[in-house]
This record gives C-alpha cells, structure tokens and sequence, in this order.
C-alpha cells in the first residue's frame, strides 16, 4: 500500500542544529576575547602606563625637594655662629615636614658641613663637620688664605614612584619601591667677623 506524503510537512534539517553550534561557539569566541582584552589591558596598565606616571612624578618631586633643601642652606649660611647653624638643623623640623607635604618625599639624613677652600689652589679643602674645629691656620686671618668659606647641606632623601606596582617579593626602586638620593647644597659663609666679647672668629663659635 503506498504511502500518502503531506505537502505541508517541512522535513527536517540539520541547519537548525548547525546554527545553535554557531551561536554556542560565538558566545566561546566573545568570552575568549574579553579575557584577552582584560589581560592586554593589566599588561598595559602594569607595564607601560604606571611607569609612565611614575617617570612624570618622580622628576617633579625631586626638583621640589631639591629647591627646599637649596633654600635651607641659604637660611643656615646666615646663621650669626656656625653652632646656631648646626642647632637650627637640629630643632627645626620644618624642612622634614615641607619635604613630607611634597608627596612621596622623606628626608632620612641631614647634615652640615664648612667646607673652606683656598683660593689659590681650589683642589686644597677643609671639611668641618662640628664647630669650634676649625683650625687657626684655615681662619680668615691666617697668612695662608684667603680662603673661601661654604656651607654645605647634605640631605639623603627617599622618593618613592606614584602608583606602586606589586610584583611579589622582588624590589624595583622607582617601580615597586622607593629609592634614596643624596642631595647637595653650597651656600657662603656670610659672617666672617669675629665676636667682641671672645676675640674669635663666629664661625668658630
């Protein structure tokens, strides 16, 4: 007996199939790209725009604190003696704190020192690093001179980058840690005179 087939029966096709695949594996594809496109951008971020800013910053905070420590040494050449120079230095904490509201920047080490050179031979100095240790020999009535009279203010400072990139145990000084600077300040002696009541030069003093 023959079999009557239905006009208006739609046989069955594997396009559906085919096409749910296709969307499955559309949505595999789009997440394999985010995650791609996240983990490009942490690399991004990590490896060239952090370091970027920090190159930025770092600069500028050392220039700041470098003009605060030639402004200090200026204030402490004006000192009358040069153990006021050193008491300053000691009891002042306003340099520390001008370096901490820069951001970054904190002050490890200061110190003073007179250096005297001769003027004849600049390679002949003498550094005092206390006072009342100047020798006669090295004063400004000595027959030797004349002589040229500094003050100088070494400051070590630690500047630390912008944005600090975590990179386990190991220390980068600019990327994922702070690094130290020396900086130098010479300013002239201003007080070459001598105190009436001891006969000695205020330097000495």
């Amino acid at each position: 007996m023959p079999v009557k087939v239905c006009s208006n029966v739609v046989p069955y096709k594997n396009s559906s199939i085919t096409t749910k695949f296709a969307s499955a594996n559309g949505r595999k594809c789009t997440g394999a790209q985010a995650a791609e496109f996240a983990a490009a951008l942490t690399i991004l971020v990590m490896f060239f725009v952090i370091p970027l800013l920090d190159l930025g910053v770092i600069p500028v905070r050392w220039g700041l604190a470098n003009h605060l420590i030639t402004s200090y040494s200026v204030n402490f050449a004006r000192a009358e003696t040069l153990s006021r120079a050193f008491e300053q230095l000691e009891s002042d904490v306003n340099l520390q704190d001008l370096l901490k509201k820069i951001g970054g920047v904190s002050a490890k080490q200061l110190r003073l020192a007179m250096v005297i050179t001769k003027t004849a031979s600049p390679d002949k100095k003498l550094v005092v690093s206390e006072p009342k240790h100047i020798p006669a020999d090295w004063l400004p009535d000595s027959p030797n001179g004349p002589y040229q009279y500094e003050l100088e203010l070494f400051a070590t400072v630690e500047i630390s980058p912008l944005l600090l990139i975590n990179l386990g145990e190991k220390k980068i000084p600019g990327l994922n840690a702070p690094f130290l600077v020396t900086m130098t300040s010479s300013s002239n002696w201003e007080n070459l005179g001598r105190n009436p009541n001891t006969n000695e030069f205020f330097m000495n003093e």
